[in-house]
């Protein structure tokens, strides 16, 4: 009796694990969508630190209802097809249709002088501006900041790298809904 039991416990730990691995092989498309009557937006925030994984740093996106703070820490990654993961972190955002705009970027970085720890404050404007309408999938773009003596921020297009890290995250297999739509240059109510 007691074999049989085990036999057939044995034989349901089998089957539950074939399902999960099913669920997780499965080839039914699996698309972003948004919410009924909002847009969903896909970015990432990445950046380059002697010690990456003692830096923060945020971007603060102002829009209809007010600014909402992005952040990113130690630990955070943007998975790479060709290549180590970069320090960063990916974001989807189901947003009030309208305009928006990356108004800055914040954050802080380690260095060592005369054998003490210190920490190096960053503040750099950005001001690109981007619109999304209702129903739409749109991804913004990667805004990099470089944490050194020199930093620097930059938007750029990496929809190759953020979008393999989206399929590898399972939370989408098919991308074609995705519009590929990099803010513009706009202006800031504190200047650059």
């Amino acid at each position: 009796m007691k074999t049989l039991l085990a036999g057939l416990g044995l034989a349901l730990a089998l089957t539950g694990c074939a399902q999960v691995q099913q669920a997780f092989t499965s080839n039914e498309p699996k698309k972003l969508e948004a919410p009924a009557g909002q847009a969903t937006v896909l970015l990432t925030l990445t950046w380059n630190a002697a010690e990456p994984d003692d830096a923060r740093v945020s971007l603060v996106l102002r829009g209809p209802h007010g600014e909402q703070v992005l952040t990113g820490e130690e630990g955070d990654e943007v998975r790479s097809p060709n290549g180590p993961n970069v320090p960063g972190k990916r974001f989807l955002l189901n947003l009030t249709p309208g305009r928006y705009q990356l108004m800055h970027v914040q954050g802080s970085w380690h260095t060592e002088e005369g054998g003490r720890g210190r920490t190096q404050p960053v503040w750099l404007p950005l001001g690109q501006t981007f619109s999304v309408a209702a129903g739409e999938v749109v991804y913004v773009g990667n805004v990099n900041v470089a944490l050194d003596f020199n930093p620097v921020a930059s938007v750029s297009n990496q929809a190759g790298r953020d979008f393999y890290d989206l399929v590898m995250s399972k939370t989408a297999n098919e991308l074609s809904n995705i519009q590929v739509r990099l803010p513009q240059a706009g202006s800031l109510p504190y200047g650059s």
